[in-house]
């Protein structure tokens, strides 16, 4: 154990803090209206402005991009203020406990991800000073986070990239070969 562990440790507390005062509602209706927002702002944003084309005149690519932005933002707002009506009715409801303790640990989930591809970029960085790895390599926490940043990366390519973690005939069969 070295210095980043507890540095680590306190980054981790300080989300766990964060999502204790945000409560479970809020964190995570926030993390799905980021998450299904973009991939609603993904899927609609060309038939969006297809449809505002025929009213208002201006190139394509500008009516692509402010689609993608007001779906995006639409859907986050919407999501957040159904977090916050949740959040609120907590108290009258008597989930103020389980609001509290599942904000605290879903705010350690995203503490843990973010910190594990912080982790995982600084590894990767090709101009880190020779120290700093050898701090990085005596941490106990160090290796599981970049572990599991390492997972994350390959679970979110495989998402986003069809055929990427799938063997060669699964390729073949997708019509990726």
């Amino acid at each position: 154990m070295n210095i980043i562990d507890p540095i680590l440790l306190l980054c981790v507390s300080l989300f766990a803090l964060r999502g204790y005062f945000k409560g479970l509602f809020r964190e995570s209706f926030s993390l799905l209206g980021l998450i299904i927002g973009f991939m609603g702002a993904v899927r609609y944003d060309e038939p969006l402005a297809t449809l505002v084309s025929e009213y208002w005149k201006a190139p394509l690519l500008l009516l692509k991009a402010a689609s993608f932005v007001g779906l995006f933002l639409v859907v986050y707002l919407l999501f957040n203020v159904i977090g916050w009506l949740l959040h609120r009715s907590a108290k009258v409801l008597f989930l103020q406990t389980v609001n509290r303790v599942g904000g605290v640990v879903l705010g350690m989930g995203k503490g843990t991800a973010i910190l594990a591809l912080v982790i995982f970029l600084l590894a990767s960085f090709p101009l880190m000073p020779e120290r700093a790895k050898r701090k990085m390599d005596g941490s106990l926490l160090v290796p599981p986070l970049y572990q599991l940043a390492r997972e994350l990366v390959r679970v979110g390519k495989a998402s986003l990239v069809p055929g990427q973690d799938a063997g060669p005939q699964e390729r073949k069969e997708a019509g990726l070969l």
